[in-house]
C-alpha cells in the first residue's frame, strides 16, 4: 500500500497530475491522458455545485505483478475474474472552494487467462445531499495486478460547503467492487 507521504510526493514530482481541463455542467465532459503515459480517458464531468471544477489529469502506477497479486488474493483458476479494492483515500479529507482534492484507490485485477491487457473503468462518483454532482470515469486497458491511481480534482470557487459522498468503483470483465468514503467542504 501507499502511504500519504509517497502519494503527495509522486503527485508533487508529476506536474502532469495538476493540471488539465475541464468542462462544467451536467452535460459536460473531459477527455484526458494519464499522467503515467499509458492509454486511457477521463470521461465524465463535473454538475450541480461542482460545476466549473476542473478534472486533473490522472496518476497511475503498478503496485505490484500478476504473479504478486494473485498471491495476495491466494487466487485459482476456478475463481475467474477478480476485482478488489483494496484501499481507497482522499486527500486532503476538508478542503475550502477551488482546492484540489485527489480521489486515490489502490485495486488488484486477475482474469483467468491472464495473458491479454483487459479494458478496466474507474469510477469515482461524488454525491451532495444525495445528488450526483460528479461523475468521472478512467477507461483504461491493464493487465492482471494491482494498480494505484489518483484523479485530482479542483472544486470551483464557488462549491457549496458540507459534506460530499464519495463512491468509488472498479469494473472490469462485468465484476465490479466498490467502495465509499466522504469529504468536507469547509467554508471559504
Amino acid at each position: 500500500m501507499v502511504g500519504c507521504e509517497t502519494l503527495e510526493r509522486a503527485i508533487k514530482d508529476n506536474p502532469k497530475t495538476a493540471v488539465g481541463g475541464g468542462v462544467g455542467g451536467a452535460g459536460g465532459a473531459l477527455i484526458g491522458g494519464l499522467a503515467s503515459g499509458g492509454t486511457g480517458a477521463v470521461i465524465g464531468g463535473l454538475a450541480g455545485v461542482l460545476t466549473g471544477g476542473v478534472i486533473g489529469q490522472a496518476l497511475d502506477r503498478q503496485a505490484r505483478s500478476r504473479a504478486a497479486t494473485a498471491e495476495t488474493v491466494a487466487y485459482t483458476a476456478d475463481k475467474g475474474d477478480i476485482v478488489r479494492i483494496e484501499a481507497v483515500s482522499l486527500n486532503p479529507l476538508a478542503l475550502r472552494p477551488a482546492e484540489t482534492i485527489n480521489i486515490n484507490v489502490q485495486y488488484a485485477i486477475i482474469t483467468k487467462d491472464g495473458t491479454a491487457p483487459v479494458r478496466v473503468r474507474e469510477i469515482r462518483q461524488i454525491y451532495h445531499q444525495g445528488d450526483l454532482v460528479g461523475n468521472p470515469v478512467l477507461a483504461v486497458e491493464r493487465t492482471d495486478g494491482t494498480y494505484w491511481s489518483t484523479l485530482p480534482i479542483t472544486l470551483p470557487g464557488s462549491a457549496t460547503p458540507g459534506r460530499y459522498e464519495v463512491v468509488v468503483g472498479v469494473e472490469m470483465n462485468g465484476t465490479l467492487d466498490r467502495w465509499e468514503s466522504r469529504f468536507t467542504v469547509l467554508q471559504q
